[in-house]
């Protein structure tokens, strides 16, 4: 009797507890257990994360933030998960950038929330699939971002994107688009940032873009941590044991900040908004590793010095300490260098007359067609043509996706020697067209596995030329001319052929094994004849192996 009896004590205890939860910072405190492999194990507390517990409790439908690495941030991502399943009674979409991710988040991340929190494990009455975890009625899915063609299906209204940086942009732009026709709509993204206007930085600068700002606790002024100014670095290279003797400082007084005294002087910080005109009811935030209280100065000035000597690493070091975007130096084609590759001709002019000259095209499809006229010269000769060549844009403009009879009078137009046609995503018009101008075009995809700038040419059934090409090389190919003057453009290019340039970005990722490797990433709008501009470059290497009748390797 006596155990009935506190049973039904504890259960209406837990009704009045449960009350009091208004706020997903309350639930965390009160529901959450972190393990023992977790920095801070035991009762989840926001101590040594403070800048956290805002972005917990925020209320606005769109909130954003931009970070470094191991700040605390994913936690809040999890604790909103649950906080809204278990409180609002709301189902949750939480996307990761892979389904890979998505089956690593679930038996781990989640798995382990289950493990250390009783409540939690109570709250589910289903976690055995992997991608959908039942808390009642209400449903928790955990999906990849990449190739999963159930994602754009599933009734939700509360979406969460863990490293949005990572993910399928246009598929996750899509998801964010498809709330807007809900009443009740929230988006919670987080991620570390890689580029200017691209992920989780094109979502800050649309908001409040709050910093964490905190009062100096000797000068007493309102401040931020910010690189370098806050920060007195010691030693001269990642080897020198001088760099463990780096310290925080105000930018205001220039005094010592002392990092393990940190949790004090951060105890009455607050988050300051940078965007006044923004949308309240869309928040973003960022902060950096300066704040962490398990990242030492001396491990930022060493991680800074490693960024010094190896570009990948110093967009590591921005990235994933200082939390912002970077474009890495001559990453990205700029005005400057493309207003110093101006000739003085037009694209009205110098239309062939003889069929003597060396001139191909290269051809983007999508709802335009992107084309590119190019003509080459040689000052010297080499076994790669690319590189001994220099290059003169004649003529840059778009048709109809569908009008591929105009294209087939550019080609008599021009007298061109061979063209380059992006194989997608009309594939069989292109096939046509190839075969309309047999031995004169070649259809082209972009592959992983092609080393350099080698061209793996095939035959389709019906004989038409496809080539396969790594993307980066290539690219690096086309677009390095403007850093080396190597090409020139008519004096009459279009604004829209120079802004697709710029929205194509080199930097680096790290492989499976934790080796730099180079990629572009689209930023901005469009880069269709950046595109146009590379296939114009793949075609000279063709233009001169058919006429030759030799194997292309021997132009490459």
């Amino acid at each position: 009797m006596n155990e009935l009896v506190n049973e039904l004590k504890e259960a209406i205890a837990e009704g009045l507890r449960s009350r009091t939860i208004s706020t997903c910072s309350k639930w965390a405190n009160r529901r959450r257990i972190m393990g023992e492999e977790t920095d801070f194990p035991g009762p989840f507390s926001f101590a040594n994360h403070p800048w956290c517990k805002e972005i917990s409790d925020s209320t606005a439908s769109i909130n954003v933030c931009m970070k470094g690495a191991q700040l605390g941030v994913t936690e809040i991502a999890i604790n909103r998960a649950f906080f809204t399943i278990d409180v609002l009674k709301k189902a949750v979409l939480y996307v990761l950038p892979t389904a890979s991710n998505a089956s690593d988040f679930s038996k781990t991340r989640f798995s382990g929330a289950c493990i250390n929190s009783p409540y939690i494990k109570t709250l589910f009455t289903d976690t055995n699939t992997i991608s959908l975890k039942q808390a009642g009625a209400v449903p928790l899915y955990i999906r990849g971002s990449r190739g999963d063609s159930n994602l754009k299906s599933i009734p939700i209204s509360y979406l969460i994107l863990d490293e949005l940086d990572e993910m399928d942009q246009a598929v996750i732009w899509r998801a964010i688009e498809r709330l807007s026709g809900h009443v009740e709509k929230s988006v919670f993204a987080i991620s570390t940032p890689t580029l200017p206007k691209y992920g989780i930085h094109k979502l800050f600068i649309k908001g409040t873009m709050e910093e964490w700002t905190f009062q100096c606790p000797h000068c007493g002024k309102w401040t931020e941590l910010i690189w370098p100014d806050c920060i007195e670095i010691f030693g001269v290279d990642v080897n020198d044991p001088l760099c463990s003797q780096s310290y925080l400082k105000c930018k205001e007084c220039g005094h010592k900040l002392d990092h393990e005294a940190k949790t004090e002087w951060l105890k009455t910080a607050k988050w300051h908004v940078t965007n006044p005109e923004s949308d309240p009811d869309h928040r973003s935030f960022h902060v950096n590793q300066l704040y962490s209280c398990t990242v030492n100065p001396g491990e930022l000035v060493e991680a800074y010095h490693r960024g010094l000597g190896d570009e990948a690493a110093n967009v590591e070091f921005n990235n994933s300490k200082l939390g912002i975007p970077y474009i890495p130096e001559g990453g990205q084609i700029t005005d400057d260098m493309l207003d110093e590759c101006i000739g003085n001709y037009t694209a009205q002019e110098l239309r062939p007359t003889d069929g003597s000259r060396l001139i191909v095209m290269g051809v983007d499809q999508g709802s335009w067609q992107n084309i590119e006229v190019t003509e080459y010269f040689f000052d010297t000769m080499s076994r790669d043509l690319n590189v001994a060549a220099t290059a003169k844009v004649l003529w840059a403009g778009k048709l109809p996706g569908d009008d591929f009879g105009r294209l087939d009078e550019l080609m008599r137009e021009w007298q061109i020697m061979h063209c380059v046609i992006d194989a997608e995503p009309q594939i069989n018009d292109a096939r046509r067209f190839a075969r309309r101008f047999a031995g004169y075009v070649t259809l082209c995809r972009y592959r992983r596995g092609i080393s350099g700038k080698e061209i793996s040419l095939q035959e389709d059934e019906l004989g038409t030329a496809i080539a396969t090409v790594d993307r980066t090389n290539w690219l690096d190919a086309a677009l390095g001319r403007f850093r080396t003057k190597r090409i020139l453009l008519p004096r009459d290019i279009s604004r829209e052929y120079r802004e697709q340039l710029k929205n194509l970005v080199r930097t680096y990722e790290r492989d499976e094994l934790g080796n730099p490797v180079a990629k572009y990433v689209e930023i901005g709008a469009a880069d269709h004849y950046a595109h146009a501009r590379a296939y114009a470059e793949i075609a000279l290497p063709l233009a001169a192996s058919y006429v030759t009748n030799k194997d292309i390797d021997a132009f490459l």
